[in-house]
């Protein structure tokens, strides 16, 4: 029997979480299959007896596919998915936010298909569309809509961390996420590596994820700016040429000034972070294949 593991990882959202474990639990299961739930308590600071107490009235055998992890220490949205990825034990890791839930009841079959229909392309991490159930927008990860006009699915650079699976073997050939991201752009650098490592990712409209945005559990605008800001130059730093390097810190500098409005002391202190990490950040710059798929699909690279 293969595992599918479903990965949740939770801050200060307990019953957004209960909401999420029912979803999953409610996923219509394939033959030969069986699915796993890796919840992880990521140091929350508020109360989770609620949630506790959900898992204990659960009933045999739902309280068995469900392993609850509960840390004492933030390890932020990196960490928190290494911790993660070694404690499932899935074939495929299917990772959601604690508050997101699955509208495709055969979401596992519909991912089994794509493996199976894209094998001969490497396909690695698969993408899911997202929905604000607030508004009903969809939402994409393609800078560039038009690149799926008329399709089901594209291939692309990048996925939403709210919403996407790959196989666990993937991450010994990419390498864990980098840790010290702790938050913002972990989707980047897997991306960038998954794409280097001579993988594919495909975005899909079939599956869709309803992304209910709680603000609990989010930074201040200010501070995810500038952490975007710094994360997004180690990724550049970390996997493309000098150009995009130079192109991404003009832009997103830029746009977390404009954002910040004019906040120097964040700045500087953003680029003086971002100088310490890359005198350790492994620079192995993308080779002519990973350019090439990055052409092809359509990504944006200068900023």
């Amino acid at each position: 029997m293969d595992i599918f593991s479903f990965i949740i990882i939770s801050y200060n959202r307990a019953e957004d979480t209960i909401n999420a474990v029912k979803n999953v639990l409610q996923l219509t299961n394939v033959p030969g299959w069986t699915k796993e739930i890796v919840v992880l308590n990521n140091g929350s600071v508020t109360d989770y007896s609620t949630f506790e107490n959900y898992l204990q009235q659960l009933s045999s055998p739902d309280r068995e596919l469900i392993h609850y992890i509960n840390h004492p220490v933030n390890l932020g949205v990196a960490g928190g998915r290494n911790l993660c990825i070694r404690e499932a034990k899935g074939k495929y890791l299917l990772f959601m936010d604690d508050d997101s839930e699955i509208m495709n009841k055969d979401v596992i079959h519909k991912v089994l298909e794509l493996y199976k229909k894209y094998e001969t392309d490497k396909l690695a991490i698969i993408g899911f569309l997202g929905k604000n159930p607030f508004t009903g927008k969809t939402e994409t990860p393609l800078k560039n809509p038009g690149l799926i006009k008329g399709k089901n699915e594209v291939f692309y650079n990048l996925f939403f961390g709210y919403g996407h699976v790959f196989p666990k073997s993937l991450i010994e050939k990419t390498g864990y996420y980098q840790e010290d991201f702790f938050y913002g752009m972990e989707e980047y650098d897997l991306s960038y590596a998954t794409v280097k490592a001579g993988y594919s990712i495909l975005f899909t409209q079939d599956i869709v994820v309803v992304h209910k945005q709680n603000p609990e559990g989010r930074e201040t605008s200010n501070k995810t700016y500038a952490r975007m800001f710094e994360n997004k130059m180690i990724v550049v730093y970390k996997h493309l040429p000098m150009f995009y390097v130079i192109t991404h810190f003009i832009m997103w500098g830029c746009f977390f000034l404009y954002k910040s409005r004019l906040s120097l002391g964040m700045y500087f202190k953003a680029i003086g972070s971002m100088r310490r990490r890359m005198k350790v950040a492994k620079r192995e710059v993308m080779n002519e294949n990973g350019m090439n798929y990055l052409r092809k699909v359509g990504a944006r690279i200068t900023y």
